[in-house]
């Protein structure tokens, strides 16, 4: 009689087991397809991923076009204060 209550004790402890094991790996399935949901929350579109790609180009344009203006600018200064020393040394050459 003792035998069979061991064994039975032993046959609901492996059931016991058997259910907490499989409690456990459901659990940590759906532990992982929450992981991976916020991954793909997270990772941005195709889309999303080009127009922020494109507005950093555009960016990185209309720094370049500023950065063009402020050259253009500077030559036409020294264009002009080379023109006018130009003219200031025909000056004195003509009156020699």
């Amino acid at each position: 009689m003792i035998l069979i209550r061991f064994s039975l004790v032993g046959c609901f402890l492996s059931v016991d087991v058997d259910r907490h094991a499989r409690d456990f790996m459901e659990a940590a399935k759906k532990l992982q397809l929450y992981f991976i949901s916020l991954q793909r929350e997270d990772k941005p579109t195709k889309a999303e991923t080009l127009k922020k790609e494109i507005s950093l180009m555009e960016d990185e344009l209309n720094e370049k076009n500023e950065l063009i203006r402020k050259q253009e600018h500077l030559i036409q200064e020294w264009k002009k204060e080379l023109a006018d020393q130009l003219d200031k040394h025909n000056n004195e050459l003509n009156r020699v």
